[in-house]
């Protein structure tokens, strides 16, 4: 069977990684007022930052249309391709994957499997990447989806909100508790839960205070995990700040492979400028079947 793995554009999978494993990327919507703009086509991060500091138009998120979908899948039938395993960010902060879900059993063009990563960013990308890797190896939708759902389990997102007014805005956390700590000026940590909506963890007075709690609950993930770890440490427009966190980790965890990222513009809407994330997972490659 010849299987598609696709991926939302969220989860900021570079342009020589979506080559090399042949993902198909569905680039998410963002709305400056009645403007609408395609992330990773005509709106960069950088763009997206520089008009997030200096237009006072607040930026939504939208979700993509399941006739656009459609059409995705039709060209992929059109190509051969006979089933489809479609990656979403979390739906605790977009309904696309919901949609997609309900979507999926009146698509006759291919079988369509979609899953909600219940993470974001580069958290999600890890999973569209073991995927694909699986495909090259002509592994089944079910051994696929059931290594999928290992890697899922065992990845930790941190999430540091520089500053909560853009989630207060979206209203895409349980509680708003954390919002005490954004009149305070504290920095909130949140992680996403096994439902996939994000989660007051703690809050920092700093930056720096806030990554070494993170370093400590890392240290706890760890106990007891032989496997190699790998830290995708991400940005919203804050490259500096991203560099020292990564050469502390390298320092720290000699042995774990770390990569930079970002937090791209349709995430950025919820967490707003100078935020910070550290995904903590297993490599990615060792899920891979012929590496167990």
């Amino acid at each position: 069977m010849k299987i598609a793995v696709v991926v939302d554009s969220s989860a900021n999978i570079s342009n020589e990684l979506v080559q090399k494993y042949h993902l198909c990327v569905i680039n998410q919507p963002i709305l400056f007022g009645n403007h609408l703009y395609r992330e990773g086509v005509d709106l960069t991060s950088a763009e997206f930052y520089e008009r997030l500091k200096n237009d006072k138009t607040v930026p939504t998120a939208s979700q993509v249309a399941m006739s656009e979908m459609q059409g995705v899948f039709t060209k992929l039938a059109q190509q051969g391709y006979e089933a489809a395993i479609c990656f979403g960010v979390s739906g605790g902060l977009s309904g696309f994957i919901t949609n997609l879900e309900a979507f999926a059993p009146s698509v006759k063009d291919l079988d369509v499997y979609a899953v909600d990563s219940k993470l974001a960013c580069a958290a999600e990308g890890n999973l569209a990447l073991l995927a694909a890797s699986m495909v090259a190896q002509n592994a089944s939708v079910h051994d696929i989806l059931q290594q999928v759902a290992k890697l899922q389990a065992a990845t930790q997102f941190l999430l540091i909100v520089y500053n909560m007014r853009a989630l207060s805005k979206t209203g895409r956390i349980m509680s708003r508790s954390p919002l005490i700590g954004a009149i305070l000026g504290t920095r909130t940590i949140l992680t996403f839960n096994k439902a996939g909506r994000l989660a007051l963890v703690t809050n920092a007075h700093h930056m720096d205070n806030a990554f070494k709690k993170i370093k400590t609950m890392i240290d706890q993930k760890l106990v007891g995990d032989s496997s190699v770890p790998r830290f995708s440490v991400l940005d919203a427009n804050d490259q500096v700040l991203n560099q020292e966190w990564c050469t502390d980790l390298k320092q720290t965890y000699p042995k774990a492979i770390i990569e930079t990222g970002e937090i791209g513009p349709f995430m950025g809407v919820h967490t707003g400028e100078k935020s910070m994330g550290i995904v903590c997972a297993p490599d990615w490659q060792t899920f891979l079947p012929e590496k167990n």
